[in-house]
């Protein structure tokens, strides 16, 4: 009987033991070598590369339970994996060197009550067993001793991470401020003022206004400094027009690109994986009877349709799922289906049709691209002819009339706009950089064409002439004095009392973050600086609005969710101040001790993983 009992215990601790392996060992099947270097230390706190390990398998496995499907090493390194479980583990030892360091320690009860808690050490009667103890310890690569010690560890750093982030409290004093501040409302009128509600002609400048105004705004209407640029270009297109493309290399090309030309139906869709057949059926039962959605499938894992969304896919390369896919409807879903990761449900997201081109109907195309492609090629080889001229001596002007290279002249500043040669970072680059004493050389362009600049003249910054601007100043002038008259009227209207008299519209219990058309954040942003029966005057756009304060109404938070915004506001700055105080502390730690971080062993306990 005692022998049945023991083997029946060594059973269920078998069983117990696989959860404890989860949490302990790691992540499939990891060989880690009998040495247990130190990948990292805090002070005198070391980091061993079990524990970097253990902790680097725990984390891919939880990232690929998120994920669901198994990710390969590789791809831990590209999502950051590795980095944030060593700077985690730097992170928590830094405090457990920082207890060490305050003598804070964890007597042998508080790691007795540990284990008699935990469920993965007990035996059938619910009570600590140390034969099972030792049995799961041992097969997850432990020493009693061993886990002690990190409980022991552990539990310190609790015990010091809960006294730097629990006792901070927000005094009541700043929440009934921030509260005043927050839940503020105001009462106000407010008054829009057009040109059109003055029933006024324009104004109309007599020449020697704009002369005055036009100098008084001279910065307004300004010429930058102004390069006056000849310069050289050669491009594809216009070597291409040369360029004849015989039929046989036309046809050699369309036979090349035939699949392009002449494409298969695709399917673009989206696949969710599944660790077993009955749970796809189950979740696509649930869709077909509206009790979920798919994307709330997805979502519950964690992910985004982006990364399910497998992209356009033939007939052929959708394998099993291939029949389902090409007879459902835009967005159906339907599966499950077997993948190499696993049973599937997909969702028809786009269809694109297949697509039939012959080659007369190409033919066009496939001249323009051959003749660009092979003007491209020449360009690149006569480039070194032309530069081989112009180190001899050579003029742009000789250039031009020598090669296939034209000549072309450019008032240029680095304000203009783009047009078909500025478009180019590299002429642009050249022609803000180039000086006088420069000589032109041939410079690539990112099409494939080619050019070489000289500066002939600099123009310094100048007033643009009048005559050169004359409407838009003219525009100017008028909108400037507009907008004086309506500003005048506004004020008048408030000296003279005949605000009350006017069509206002009125607004009660407005907040700092009621931003409306109608009250947009100009407006508000002047509403809360004024004073109770104060008036004030916003321009916007052509509009003048006449802003008349009513009533300042504190905010008190007597409502049930002004309440609950202060409460979570509350929450907020604790949860703020508790986090800058543990940073605070885990940044000064480890500035006193020092960090040390051993690549080698790292990359040592990385080739475990490939």
């Amino acid at each position: 009987m005692a022998g049945s009992k023991s083997k029946l215990g060594k059973t269920f601790a078998w069983i117990l033991m696989t959860f404890v392996i989860i949490g302990l060992g790691g992540f499939g099947a990891v060989n880690f070598s009998s040495s247990n270097n130190t990948v990292a230390s805090v002070g005198q706190t070391e980091i061993s590369s079990t524990e970097y390990a253990r902790a680097l398998s725990n984390e891919m496995r939880r990232f690929s339970s998120q994920l669901g499907q198994e990710i390969k090493f590789e791809q831990a390194q590209a999502f950051g994996i590795t980095g944030n479980v060593l700077s985690q583990l730097i992170t928590a030892k830094s405090l457990e060197d920082e207890a060490k360091r305050i003598g804070i320690s964890v007597n042998d009860e508080i790691i007795v009550t540990s284990l008699s808690k935990t469920s993965a050490f007990q035996g059938l009667d619910g009570k600590f067993d140390k034969e099972t103890y030792t049995f799961v310890l041992e097969n997850a690569g432990m020493t009693p001793s061993m886990y002690e010690d990190v409980t022991r560890a552990e539990t310190s750093r609790m015990i010091l991470q809960s006294g730097i982030t629990k006792g901070v409290t927000v005094p009541g004093g700043y929440l009934k401020i921030m509260a005043k501040y927050m839940l503020q409302t105001r009462d106000f009128e407010l008054v829009s003022l057009n040109w059109e509600d003055l029933n006024k002609p324009d104004p109309e400048p007599t020449e020697e206004e704009l002369m005055a105004y036009h100098l008084d705004k001279s910065d307004q209407y300004m010429r930058p400094e102004t390069k006056m640029i000849s310069y050289v270009l050669l491009t594809p297109i216009m070597l291409s027009q040369k360029i004849e493309i015989g039929e046989s290399n036309l046809e050699e090309a369309y036979e090349k690109r035939f699949s392009e030309f002449n494409e298969k139906e695709k399917r673009r869709s989206e696949k969710l994986v599944f660790f077993t057949l009955e749970e796809a059926e189950d979740a696509l039962n649930s869709i077909n009877n509206q009790d979920t959605s798919f994307e709330s499938l997805v979502s519950a894992r964690g992910l985004t349709l982006n990364e399910i969304d497998i992209g356009f896919l033939t007939k052929s390369e959708f394998k099993a799922a291939a029949n389902g896919i090409f007879e459902a409807n835009l967005n159906e879903v339907v599966g499950p289906f077997e993948t190499d990761l696993g049973p599937s449900l997909f969702r028809l997201v786009e269809i694109k049709d297949a697509k039939t081109s012959t080659f007369n109907s190409v033919k066009a195309k496939l001249v323009e691209e051959l003749a660009l492609s092979e003007a491209t090629s020449e360009i690149a080889k006569l480039s070194e002819e032309f530069d081989d001229l112009l180190a001899s001596g050579a003029t742009l002007e000789e250039l031009a009339n020598e090669t296939p290279l034209e000549l072309y002249e450019i008032a240029y500043s680095p304000q203009m706009e783009d047009n078909e040669v500025t478009k180019f970072e590299g002429f642009r680059a050249e022609a803000t950089a180039i000086s006088a004493t420069d000589f032109p050389k041939i410079i690539p362009l990112a099409d494939g064409s080619v050019a070489a600049l000289r500066l002939d003249q600099t123009l310094e910054p100048a007033l643009k002439p009048l005559d050169e601007v004359y409407q838009t100043v003219s525009d100017d002038w008028i909108s400037d004095k507009r907008n004086e008259v309506l500003k005048n009227e506004a004020q008048l209207y408030i000296s003279n009392g005949d605000i009350a008299s006017m069509e206002s519209t009125q607004f009660e219990e407005i907040a700092r973050d009621s931003f409306s058309d109608k009250t947009p954040p100009a407006i508000l942003a002047t509403v809360f600086e004024m004073s109770k029966d104060e008036y004030r005057i916003e321009k916007l756009n052509d509009t003048y609005a006449i802003i008349h304060l009513l009533e300042i109404k504190d905010g008190v938070a007597e409502k049930p969710e002004e309440v609950e915004i202060l409460e979570t506001l509350k929450t907020q700055i604790k949860s703020t101040l508790s986090q800058d105080l543990f940073r605070i502390m885990i940044s000064d730690i480890q500035k006193s001790r020092g960090i040390a971080v051993d690549e080698s062993a790292i990359n040592a306990v990385h080739l475990n993983f490939q």
